[in-house]
């Protein structure tokens, strides 16, 4: 019922303080419910025979406590059940002692591969995640995002890479967590922690696609991010703490 996997941080997945980057973090995340899937008989590979994929609506992480360069972490994940479109899933990370230092909760949905849009799950896809429709869950992130700013404080622009592209043939989500931190200052990011973080994505971006970066200080430990392909049209929307 739920799925584990250990890793141990690398040089190339830590930050300049020592700790694990923040999508380092998504990326283990997200190779954990890949793997889980699999084993499901509903991962990628399986949906791809039938012309569909996983796609990453929303998440949301409350980091506890950064773990360090060479710490060995535990990932659990497991499903947490399924409503409409909305397949759900939760996470927990452990360091060495079992504490818990990382939660983290998720929803996905089901994209047609060739008309490149999202469908509804079928019902043998959904069968598979009905032993967890009662099972005890993280709160869903569900909160609406504070009003978009008219200025933005920060902002610079990236330029999706082939090397960024994944099986979807768009951008991978774990992309998005680094982009959301390319505006803003090194000495910022040298001396505050991330502590939470809650992201949206709302449409896709594709090799080539130059991508604004925006975030603006909603208060001293607060932002709102916001990237935006070249016609203005959203991408991903994300709220972070910091401290």
């Amino acid at each position: 019922m739920i799925h584990s996997e250990t890793y141990r941080i690398r040089n190339f997945e830590a930050d300049t303080n020592g700790k694990l980057w923040l999508p380092s973090l998504a990326n283990y995340l997200q190779d954990a419910a890949d793997r889980h899937a699999t084993e499901l008989g509903v991962g990628v590979p399986h949906l791809m025979e039938k012309g569909l994929s996983w796609v990453l609506h929303r998440m949301r992480i409350d980091i506890h406590r950064w773990p360090d360069l060479s710490e060995e972490i535990t990932v659990t994940t497991n499903p947490s059940g399924e409503e409409k479109v909305y397949i759900y899933r939760d996470y927990r990370v452990f360091d060495d002692d079992k504490n818990l230092i990382v939660s983290a909760t998720s929803t996905w949905l089901v994209f047609d591969m060739a008309k490149r849009k999202l469908t509804v799950p079928s019902l043998d896809i959904k069968q598979k995640f009905e032993p967890y429709r009662n099972m005890q869950h993280f709160d869903r992130a569900s909160q609406r995002y504070p009003p978009m700013p008219t200025l933005w404080q920060y902002q610079t622009e990236v330029k999706a890479r082939y090397n960024e592209i994944d099986q979807n043939l768009h951008v991978n989500n774990s992309v998005y967590f680094q982009w959301l931190l390319e505006p803003l200052p090194v000495s910022y990011l040298q001396v505050k922690t991330c502590s939470s973080l809650d992201i949206t994505f709302k449409a896709e971006s594709v090799r080539g696609e130059v991508i604004r970066s925006l975030c603006t200080q909603l208060s001293d430990n607060l932002l709102i991010h916001r990237l935006e392909n070249e016609r203005g049209e959203e991408i991903v929307t994300a709220v972070t703490s910091w401290v």
